[in-house]
């Protein structure tokens, strides 16, 4: 079973580079056809995407910060778990009213899942730990 610690830091590190990825298509309205296949990259879908990638980069930094000290910085854990939430929620939204299909976005919900067990892990790691001993 892997500590605390070194969970913690694999979540914060898999997040930072998974959010840096990102950031690829929201900067580059080439990359969102391909991944999302979005035609309209109107000025609207532009100043979104650049609120959205400016909020995407400082999560970036912000979970690079928290690796260096992971166990005391964990509770970037627990907020990062709403921001993943959040998202989700955003894309069943964008699936269910048809502006995203849903088979572009099993693989990101695969990721995001994944995610989600890596950082509640993380964080409720010490708990999990005296519920089984």
């Amino acid at each position: 079973m892997m500590d605390q610690e070194r969970m913690l830091r694999t979540a914060f590190l898999v997040g930072a580079v998974t959010d840096a990825i990102a950031l690829v298509p929201m900067t580059l309205p080439p990359m969102a056809k391909l991944l999302w296949g979005f035609d309209d990259t109107s000025g609207a879908y532009r100043f979104a995407m650049g609120y959205g990638a400016s909020l995407m980069l400082g999560w970036t930094v912000l979970l690079v910060w928290a690796s260096q000290r992971p166990v005391e910085r964990r509770f970037i854990a627990a907020l990062t778990v709403l921001v993943i939430s959040g998202l989700v929620i955003t894309e069943v939204i964008a699936v269910s009213s048809g502006y995203l299909a849903a088979w572009r976005m099993v693989p990101t919900w695969g990721l995001q899942a994944a995610l989600l067990g890596l950082f509640a892990g993380g964080y409720h790691h010490a708990t999990r730990r005296r519920l089984l001993t």
